[in-house]
């Protein structure tokens, strides 16, 4: 049977062993939902499953309920994350996958997919497509299995493990890998000029779909700072805030009871007499940090969907709310204690908010960037061989229990099951895989490169594996090998625009800025409607002076997206730079 909270590639040939698998969630109470190119009312009476929702894929114009095929990212991708997120533990079957690809091709169909995984994850939700392996080129089978937590023969997973329906050897499996998040960097001025902030100085590993998950490809939302609070502990009272919100779309009530929340909180744990403690809490989609002094409690609250950012970043961000909070309490030690209702005198502690608010978003993009987002995959002379690997059942067990692990923040423990799942079968890929993605997150970059070659040993054909080692080197401080990974990405996959931009990252880092340039002019040519990328393009003619270009790329990123910081903070700036050349 299927245990929800995963996303499922099946294999079968036809889709009857699954619908079956999905009925019986169906009858269980479990919200479903069948996009098919069955027809409605003939699936339901086929399979009992009048408790389900379904939509028919179809470009037949007689029904006007239909989903058309090329509609993949208008209603299609509507209707699966409105029932996402309007059903609690939802289960979303996809059967018509090749039909989608046909229509589509499949570098969009795939980005398709990678968007619905991700709000399944982000949702606690189920998501099942079910494939005909036969019908579906192998190596477009090892790219596509890489994005999901599970994939069996639907057989596999009926009761008692029966297999009732034959469906032949599995194609390899790679990782699941996740979609890209572009970060933001601020770094405080240290003169009248101060240099561009970079949105993306360091790239992304490709990160599993059962990881702390990223936004759906093509969309950004990186994980940005709201609000920071200063509270007085004994008091409870606001003595600082410092503020990231547009003014325009301030709903007065959600701050309120934001800060309410974070109010009691800070009560509660006062009154409990817990001191010093990091602790994080969620309220109306927001992330909320605290750090607890003696005298001081520091909330952050940050809006956006890349959990791994912060997770990456949480070590730098505890101290650096450490530091803060005791710098606060050290310059107002004896206002603090001998506190009598002005706030005002706390006017001065505005900086050490600014210079937090900057700190952070610094720590967070330092290890940030776009992942690889890859269609099917052959290398440019010999194609590669077929990577024969069989489903060792023990090994899959500890691979679900990765998943979960991982799901819930437990990444030592979900360590331990990749080792497990390792010791079972040596040459897992995706355990390989998987595992140098999250020791590269948690910071053990070195460990992490050998876990990438490993796996690049036995499937040395894919730009996501060269593209994860070489933002491993980089972060390592290893350029130049890191460029060497790219350039094979991108020698395997050359209409990647990431990996170029990736690339040019790099070389920028060097000091190369006109090769950098035109990395991500070609780039660009790939992907115009990339806002991180024109932004990064700014970034590096202002920091060679060629300040009108820089703006021209800056108005274009924010043509994209308008609320995007990086290259707003970075226009005001170059604008600066022109004035004091006196050109304005």
């Amino acid at each position: 049977m299927l245990e929800k909270g995963f996303n499922y590639l099946l294999y079968e040939e036809k889709a009857s062993i699954t619908y079956e698998l999905v009925a019986e969630l169906a009858k269980k109470g479990s919200p479903v939902l069948c996009i098919t190119t069955v027809f409605p009312k003939k699936l339901k009476k086929m399979y009992d499953m009048e408790g389900a929702e379904i939509l028919w894929l179809s470009d037949s114009g007689s029904d006007p309920k239909a989903l058309k095929p090329t509609r993949l990212d208008f209603e299609i991708t509507r209707s699966i994350t409105k029932f996402f997120k309007n059903n609690e533990e939802a289960v979303v079957f996809l059967d018509g996958f090749e039909y989608l690809l046909s229509e589509n091709g499949f570098d969009k169909a795939r980005r398709f997919i990678k968007r619905i995984n991700d709000t399944a994850s982000m949702t606690d939700g189920t998501f099942i497509i079910c494939v005909n392996k036969e019908a579906i080129p192998r190596e477009d089978l090892i790219t596509l299995s890489k994005d999901f937590d599970i994939v069996k023969d639907a057989s596999s997973l009926m009761d008692g493990g029966k297999p009732t329906e034959k469906t032949g050897s599995e194609p390899p499996v790679s990782a699941p890998v996740q979609s890209r998040a572009p970060a933001a960097s601020v770094a405080p001025a240290k003169s009248a000029s101060p240099a561009p902030a970079t949105s993306r100085p360091e790239p992304q590993p490709s990160i599993p779909s059962s990881m702390p998950s990223a936004m759906p490809s093509g969309e950004h939302f990186p994980l940005e700072i709201e609000d920071i609070y200063l509270i007085h502990r004994n008091a409870g009272i606001l003595l600082q805030r410092k503020t990231w919100r547009d003014r325009d779309v301030i709903d007065p009530d959600l701050v309120a009871g934001m800060f309410q929340g974070v109010l009691n909180f800070v009560n509660d744990s006062f009154s409990s007499g817990e001191r010093s403690k990091f602790s994080r809490m969620d309220i109306k989609d927001n992330i909320i940090l605290v750090y607890d002094s003696e005298l001081v409690s520091l909330a952050i609250v940050l809006a956006g969907e890349d959990e791994g950012a912060l997770y990456r970043s949480i070590d730098k961000i505890r101290n650096l709310m450490k530091e803060t909070a005791e710098s606060v309490e050290k310059t107002y030690h004896d206002d603090l204690v001998n506190y009598k209702g002005d706030v005002s005198i706390f006017k001065g502690t505005r900086k050490f908010l600014d210079y937090l608010g900057l700190a952070i978003y610094d720590a967070m993009s330092t290890k940030l960037g776009e992942d690889v987002d890859m269609g099917p995959i052959m290398a440019p002379e010999v194609a590669p061989e077929k990577v024969e690997i069989p489903v060792v059942e023990e090994a899959e067990d500890y691979m679900m229990k990765a998943s979960m692990a991982a799901r819930t923040g437990k990444y030592d423990e979900a360590l331990k099951y990749y080792d497990e799942a390792l010791k079972a079968q040596p040459n897992n890929i995706r355990a390989l895989f998987n595992k140098g993605v999250m020791l590269h997150m948690i910071g053990k970059p070195g460990e992490a490169v050998q876990y990438y070659d490993k796996y690049l040993e036995i499937n040395p054909y894919d730009p996501e594996a060269w593209s994860n080692k070489g933002m491993a080197l980089r972060r390592m401080g290893k350029v130049q090998e890191a460029i060497r990974a790219y350039e094979k990405g991108i020698e395997l996959n050359p209409d990647d625009a990431t990996l170029w931009s990736n690339k040019g990252i790099a070389l920028r880092s060097l000091g190369r800025v006109d090769e950098a340039i035109a990395c991500y002019e070609r780039a660009l040519n790939l992907d115009p409607n990339d806002a991180g990328i024109w932004s990064n393009k700014g970034v590096a003619l202002q920091s060679v002076g060629r300040l009108k270009e820089a703006i021209e790329c800056y108005d274009r990123a924010l043509a994209i997206d308008p609320h995007r910081r990086v290259p707003l903070q970075n226009r005001e700036i170059a604008m600066r730079q022109l004035k004091q050349r006196g050109r304005f």
